[in-house]
């Protein structure tokens, strides 16, 4: 009778199954034939067999009934999806775990996740929350569904309808020729080299919030740019964490690297400056708009990621439009300021070899070296370095000029406390002229009136500028006269002059043709046993921004 209960159960499954209009027809339960009243025990007599063949036949046709009904019930069924497609998986793809890493699936449907708030899961994050989030609690759900526009120029960027969100996308790559009158130099070579290529990710996370993340190869070194978090509440003071460019010169902090007018940054900068580095720091506009600011404070390591020093360094910077509410004047365009940063230092110098036309990260084959310091010198103690700028715009015309100054002292590293303070002065002059007619207001990307093109009613010219710089720099005596370099090697003086020709094909691509002549203070070495008392660089640079 309990063997009986099953079956009796499935019959009527079927029997509601059958009455059904949504789904297949299903036949009816086949008729049974009655059973006896009673089974008495197998004697071994004819009667008894009889019975046990009546009994197995039943068996036989409950057997059949019920993998008939079984069949009817997997057809109604949805079938059962994987664990590993529930979690966000795709088919060879990762399961998110709940640290961000991931497990291969072994099946998957391409589909993701469902959230609390009927969104799905983006591939590669946490599984979604263990009570799924709630409305009672503070807890945000998975994902937000919100309305949105896609644009391009410069830059890819989705905006959502209120401007709360932000994603943009920009790419800078510099492909560059460097060769050099002089042959035969060593380590310095005639060579092709990437000395940018960088991928930029900025955007806003609610309209306070902003953030940018950066990723960069610069000639054969791969690593993370900028990562830095805003908080921007008001023009007047605005807060700005973790690694990015530090308010150190106007030709570093104001200048983007796309827009420069030659096509590196000067001596002075490229040795003795700051750089990027890791820190806090508050900026703002005021006073009318005519004043912008910054002030932080940094780890103090040239283009560093971690400090090897308890003490941190100050930065600030100051720029001044004086007249720069007074619209279509000769001098609307005009910038005044200076900057500053100090503190106290006990490391390897950075950079160890000073040189013409690298900054601190760039590879030794690309510029040529005038000044290397010796294994045991060292940064030891007060270092501070001061810059006054000014930068003249008007229509096609554009004047920079700064003045660096300030001191880094020395000692040998097996005595610390013997330090010397080493002085430096430099100063540059640049300009540049568009031929072609267009003007601006800054530095920075050139919109051309007749983009380049040689397509039959589309033709231009591209925009075409003029430029040139001279550039000086100068290290007090006593890094040789106090051994921390070799004189017999070595200069502590160099003056460099660039003239070119800059061609904006349109507001994305450019080219510099740049001719750049270094006149060393005293000879310095370019090859193991030669020594040579000027440089001469051709240079070509194809840049691509957007």
């Amino acid at each position: 009778m309990i063997l009986a209960i099953p079956f009796l159960i499935l019959g009527a499954a079927a029997s509601a199954l059958a009455q059904d209009p949504s789904g297949p027809a299903i036949p009816p339960a086949p008729t049974l034939p009655p059973p006896s009243a009673a089974v008495p025990p197998a004697t071994g007599t004819p009667m008894a067999a009889n019975r046990e063949a009546e009994l197995e036949e039943r068996i036989r046709q409950l057997e059949g009934m019920v993998n008939k009904l079984a069949t009817q019930v997997n057809k109604l069924s949805p079938p059962a999806t994987p664990a590993s497609a529930t979690a966000g998986g795709t088919s060879g793809g990762t399961a998110p775990n709940p640290d961000g890493g991931g497990t291969p699936t072994a099946t998957g449907t391409g589909g993701a996740a469902p959230s609390a708030t009927g969104g799905a899961s983006a591939p590669g994050q946490s599984l979604p929350p263990n009570p799924p989030s709630s409305k009672r609690f503070n807890s945000p759900a998975t994902l937000e569904s919100k309305k949105a526009t896609a644009r391009f120029g410069p830059g890819f960027e989705i905006r959502t309808e209120d401007d709360e969100f932000i994603f943009q996308f920009h790419n800078l790559t510099q492909f560059d020729y460097r060769g050099y009158q002089q042959g035969g130099q060593d380590p310095v070579h005639d060579t092709f080299t990437f000395p940018r290529q960088w991928f930029m990710f900025s955007g806003r996370i609610t309209k306070p919030f902003g953030y940018f993340v950066s990723l960069a190869n610069g000639f054969d070194t791969f690593s993370i740019l900028d990562v830095f978090v805003d908080y921007d509440y008001d023009p007047k003071l605005r807060i700005r964490a973790g690694r990015f460019k530090t308010p150190f010169t106007y030709e570093f902090l104001v200048e983007p690297v796309q827009g420069l007018i030659i096509p590196e940054r000067s001596l002075f900068f490229n040795n003795f400056a700051q750089n990027r580095d890791l820190g806090v720091m508050a900026y703002g506009r005021i006073l009318n708009n005519q004043v912008d600011y910054a002030v932080g404070l940094f780890n103090g390591t040239r283009n560093g990621f971690v400090d090897s020093n308890d003490a941190k360094n100050v930065s600030a910077f100051l720029n001044w439009k004086p007249f720069g509410d007074e619209e279509n004047t000769l001098f609307e365009n005009l910038n005044i300021g200076g900057s500053v940063f100090a503190g106290r230092r006990n490391n390897l110098p950075a950079p160890n070899v000073l040189r013409t036309i690298v900054p601190i990260a760039g590879n030794a084959v690309a510029g040529t070296p005038f000044l290397a310091f010796n294994a045991d010198a060292r940064e030891v103690g007060y270092q501070a370095f001061w810059d006054l700028h000014i930068a003249y715009f008007y229509k096609q015309l554009a004047v920079i000029a700064e003045w660096g100054s300030g001191f880094q002292n020395y000692a040998p590293s097996s005595q610390v406390g013997n330090k010397t303070k080493i002085p430096v002065q430099s100063f540059y002059v640049e300009a540049g002229y568009l031929l072609t007619g267009e003007t601006r207001s800054s530095v920075g990307i050139v919109k051309p009136n007749r983009p380049f093109d040689l397509r039959k009613g589309k033709f231009g010219p591209g925009a075409w500028e003029l430029v040139g710089r001279y550039d000086y720099l100068d290290v007090g005596n006593e890094v040789f006269t106090r051994g921390f370099a070799d004189p017999n090697l070595w200069t502590n003086s160099i003056s460099m002059t660039d003239l070119g020709m800059n061609w904006h094909l349109n507001q994305y691509v450019k080219m510099y043709f740049d001719w750049q002549h270094s006149i060393f203070g005293d000879p310095v070495q370019f090859a193991p046993g030669r020594l040579q008392k000027t440089s001469d660089l051709f240079w070509v640079r194809l840049q691509l921004y957007f």
